[in-house]
């Protein structure tokens, strides 16, 4: 048996998943894969749900919403679409979360018994559980609950919960949080202004300065990276980082304490994916290379293959309107690399891969086919 390719990925949410899902169809058999998982999230009800825990149970939850996208996209399991359709579904029940067990929540879903019995073969009990908290249900998540469920009632061991998700999933590959404690990021701006938590910094932006540092809050100064992201990145040969939001996605990711230094106990070569726009405030005025020191600056590490997309869709009046108030760009706009740049990553010894990834109907979305594409040359020289 030939040996595979180890590949770390980080970053968070919906892209490193989409990432992940189409590394799953395409190289299953070729590469094992690491995913490091961003643990900054503080928005929607996954900060109601864990504001819940901290002030009535006095725990910190570590918020689920990255880590639940990730195991779908690498789901072996039979039932993988109806993980997602059941486990992304909302709740409708006006009721307090205590009084719901699992078994409760999937069953006002209308989940079939043949699916509660499969996700129940190993253990039955964890229907049972409950979490003893008297606030509203509605409105999130079922997967939300799941996992803050699971969390509680395995003594807050989140290796224990995560275990049981892997093996209920048929999950083969590793989906790895930089860290369980608390990651709660502040962003500093040119006029020395603070900005605390990630959804003020990504999703409200009501501050008049751009970015000029990312660090962890004072609550959160003894957040550090897990054994098993270490390993994961010093064992790997690919490294890859993808987009989309600079600090909140991905260097909140870096400023957890002991990840650049097991990056730096690495071997493994580095691979951006960058943006093909950027965004307003938190990138407001970046240029591509601009992009690229910031990465190398926070990973204390060059860089050693930037991913490009160098094409522009026609967009009609209503589509440009959409484009630009996109949450993901909020009156942003595309960056292409200039000559200048190109000349001066020539003479830092960085490839530089630049090509349509855009998918063709959407505005500033990547097509799976075209990464894949792009990354079996570098990977595979093909």
């Amino acid at each position: 048996m030939k040996e595979q390719i180890k590949i770390t990925t980080i970053w968070w949410w919906n892209w490193q998943s989409n990432l992940l899902d189409w590394l799953n169809s395409y190289f299953w058999d070729d590469i094992k894969i690491s995913s490091i998982v961003s643990m900054s999230d503080d928005w929607r009800t996954t900060w109601v749900l864990m504001k819940a825990f901290n002030d009535k149970l006095n725990i910190h939850l570590p918020p689920p919403w990255d880590v639940r996208r990730c195991l779908f996209s690498l789901s072996k399991s039979k039932y993988k679409d109806l993980f997602k359709m059941y486990f992304e579904q909302e709740i409708t029940l006006d009721w307090d979360i205590k009084d719901f067990s699992i078994k409760d929540i999937l069953l006002s879903l209308d989940s079939s018994n043949d699916f509660i019995e499969y996700i129940s073969r190993e253990k039955k009990d964890f229907l049972d559980f409950v979490i003893p908290l008297d606030i509203k249900i509605k409105w999130h998540k079922f997967w939300n609950i799941l996992m803050a469920s699971l969390f509680y009632n395995y003594d807050q061991n989140y290796d224990k919960m995560l275990d049981f998700l892997h093996n209920m999933m048929e999950v083969w590959w590793k989906i790895i949080p930089v860290t369980i404690k608390r990651a709660y990021i502040k962003a500093i701006l040119w006029n020395w202004d603070v900005i605390e938590k990630q959804d003020n910094i990504s999703n409200v932006v009501n501050y008049n300065s751009w970015i000029s540092d990312l660090r962890l809050m004072d609550c959160s100064i003894d957040a550090k990276h897990t054994k098993q992201v270490h390993e994961a990145i010093v064992e790997s040969n690919y490294l890859i980082i993808w987009p989309w939001d600079l600090y909140t996605s991905i260097i909140s990711n870096f400023i957890i304490w002991g990840v650049k230094d097991s990056v730096n106990d690495s071997i493994s070569k580095i691979i951006y994916i960058w943006n093909s726009t950027n965004k307003w405030w938190e990138t407001t005025w970046l240029t591509q290379l601009d992009f690229l020191n910031k990465i190398e600056l926070f990973l204390w590490k060059k860089v050693d293959y930037f991913v490009l997309n160098n094409s522009k869709p026609s967009l009609s009046d209503d589509e440009k309107e959409v484009f630009k108030n996109d949450i993901s760009i909020k009156w942003g706009d595309y960056l292409f690399l200039s000559d200048i740049e190109r000349e001066e990553l020539s003479r830092r010894w960085v490839n530089v891969l630049e090509t349509n990834l855009l998918w063709d109907n959407k505005s500033y979305k990547y097509d799976k086919k075209k990464i894949v594409e792009t990354l079996s040359k570098i990977i595979f020289n093909k």
